[in-house]
This record gives structure tokens, C-alpha cells and sequence, in this order.
């Protein structure tokens, strides 16, 4: 990833040298050089800065959280940098289906479980779900989300800031969780732990087959298998990635009993290293493939006339001062009473 302006990020280390490196580096940087340093990460193009204290100091839950907090800071940088190529419109059409597979009879099982379009036109993001009735508008110069429901004329926002309290929050109180779920006797505690621990602090083998474009991402628990697509437009691919990693931690802070997100943001990662789209992102959930989930992505150059109304009218109605404004809280609060 790279500021727009194609800056370099300046990473001061304790003994006050300074060393310039593309914003891609950054993490790898960090994970070869932190041991005992105290270093501060600069962008010169955002005037944004991320301090972070020695390691040495740190136990290993900690240095997850650092790690998270570089992913994080990583995704601050290019969002600075998304209007142009917002700008220049891109629709995304995605379905997810919910796969069960029988091993003893090799039956398989298809649900969809959601449907959506997604637009990205002059600086913003309109994510639309049909069967929740909402738009999701992800407004990066803003930094922030604003979620309406016209049916229950009900609008809230979601700062950026906000959302990383939320998720360290929500972080902390899952460790928690784990140490008294270790000892609390049930027969599924390993399983859970194992699973919630994988999600915290996600470890993949990482294979590209350049021939075919699949990206496979493995582990003991979780196997993506990901078909990439190459893209015209290098700056919407990035573009696509950055809103991926905010709008998965978005749907976490929305709906706790959904996975945790930093697995997909590290599958988003890698996408981005290889500067590639995901036409279809297929997730096995068990060690024996019996359940899993699946993503098909349909990427569309430029936006229709049809589109550009439904962007108006949602537009007009986060402006128009008609919907009511609620708290966060309050806006989930309300849509979980009405879908009782």
C-alpha cells in the first residue's frame, strides 16, 4: 500500500536515526526491527503518527495488539488517499452462501445468507443489503461510517476512532472470556478456545498459484482458498481492500456474534501485496471442510445511470434531516427489536 502521493512512510527509531520506506514496508519493518525499540511511524503526507512502545516490555497478548495496530494504522494511511480513484465509480455485486457438507454421504448444502451491490463513486463508499434494508456509507475523508434504514427512517454514524475503541474493547473482554471458558469443564472448551484464539492472532500457510490466480491461506483450523481476479486499475484494488478491512471490523462492532475480522484482513493483506481482486473467496470452518462459507465477488468498471439515482437518493437522505438520529447503541438496539 502507498500514500497517493506516493510517499514514503519516515520510522524514527530510540537512537533518533530515521529511515524512509514505502507504506507496503511498513509492516514488515516493524516486525524485523521493534525488538526493544520504542519507535514512532510517521506518514509527512497525512500528518498522522503511531508511537509505539518497546516490545521487550510487551507479553505476547500485547505484541498481537501491536501487530493489530499496525494493520489498522497501515489502512489509515491509504484511506487517505481514496477520492481520485473512488471517483473514478466501481460496483461490486456479492452473494454468500453458507456451505454443509455430509462426509458420510458427500452431500452438499447451499444456503445464501446475504446479497448485496456495493458502489464506489466520488470519494465515498454505499454498501446496499437488500434483506436488511440498509445502506452502509463508508466516508473515508470523513473518517467515518453513517448506516441508514429509510424503511424505519433511522440514521447513526460510526467514527473510525470509535470503531478501534470498540474492537480493542471487545478484544480484551474476549481474552477474558477465554481464561474463565478454559476452566469452566464444558466438553467444547478447547474447540472454542482454539477457534477464538486462531481469530485473535490468525496464522496461515500462504501459497499463490500466479498460473490459475488462486491464493490459498491455510492453517490447522481455517483454509481459505480465494480465486483473484487481475484488475485494470491498481488504485481500485487498493481502494477495494481498504474499505474490505474497515467495513469487516464495522460488521463486528454491529453484530458481535460474527467472526472476528482480523482473519479476513489479513486475507486482505495478501490480496493487496498481490494487487488483485477476489471474485471468489471460499472459507472452510472446520478441520474436516464440513462447513464453510463462501463469497462470489462481480466487479463492474463504472457505474450505471440507475446507480448514480440510488446514490442521489440515499445522499439526499443522509442530508435531507428527515431520518432520526440515533446513537450507535441505540440504531442496533432498534433494528434487532424490529427484526423480532
Amino acid at each position: 500500500m502507498r500514500c497517493r502521493q506516493g510517499g514514503d512512510c519516515v520510522l524514527l527509531v530510540r537512537d533518533g536515526d530515521q529511515h524512509k520506506m514505502p507504506v507496503r514496508h511498513v509492516g514488515a519493518a516493524m516486525r524485523s526491527i521493534l525488538w526493544g525499540l520504542t519507535v514512532t511511524v510517521i506518514c509527512p503526507y497525512s500528518a498522522m503518527s503511531v508511537r509505539f512502545v518497546s516490545v521487550s516490555l510487551l507479553n505476547f497478548g500485547e505484541i498481537g495488539e501491536m501487530m493489530y495496530a499496525i494493520r489498522v494504522f497501515t489502512c489509515l494511511l491509504v484511506v487517505n488517499g481514496l477520492s481520485s480513484a473512488l471517483a473514478q465509480g466501481l460496483r461490486v455485486e456479492a452473494q454468500v452462501y453458507r456451505i454443509d457438507r455430509d462426509p458420510a454421504n458427500g452431500r452438499v448444502a447451499e444456503t445464501r445468507l446475504s446479497n448485496s451491490v456495493t458502489f464506489f463513486h466520488s470519494g465515498r463508499v454505499y454498501d446496499y443489503v437488500e434483506s436488511a434494508d440498509e445502506v452502509i456509507v463508508f466516508e473515508p475523508t470523513a473518517r467515518r461510517f453513517t448506516i441508514l434504514n429509510t424503511a424505519r427512517e433511522l440514521i447513526t454514524t460510526a467514527d473510525f476512532d470509535e470503531i478501534k475503541h470498540l474492537m480493542k474493547f471487545r478484544r480484551t473482554e474476549s481474552k477474558r472470556y477465554l481464561q474463565e471458558f478454559r476452566g469452566s469443564g464444558s466438553p467444547d472448551a478447547d474447540k472454542v478456545v482454539r477457534s477464538l484464539q486462531f481469530q485473535l492472532d490468525p496464522k496461515f500457510d500462504t501459497k499463490f498459484d500466479s498460473a490459475v490466480g488462486l491464493l490459498t491461506m491455510t492453517s490447522p483450523a481455517w483454509k481459505y482458498r480465494v480465486q483473484t481476479h487481475a484488475w485494470h486499475d491498481a488504485d481500485q484494488v487498493k481502494v477495494y481492500l481498504t474499505y474490505a478491512d474497515w467495513i469487516s471490523q464495522l460488521n463486528y462492532v454491529l453484530d458481535p456474534a460474527s467472526m472476528f475480522p482480523e482473519p479476513r484482513m489479513l486475507l486482505n493483506s495478501k490480496l493487496c501485496e498481490l494487487d488483485r481482486m477476489p471474485t471468489t473467496v471460499s472459507l472452510d470452518l472446520e478441520a474436516d471442510e464440513s462447513v464453510g462459507l463462501r463469497a462470489e465477488h462481480k466487479f463492474i468498471k463504472d457505474l450505471t445511470d440507475d446507480d448514480l439515482h440510488l446514490i442521489q437518493a440515499w445522499d439526499s437522505a443522509v442530508g435531507g434531516g428527515s431520518l432520526r438520529k440515533l446513537s450507535l447503541r441505540s440504531y442496533q438496539e432498534a433494528v434487532l427489536v424490529s427484526q423480532r
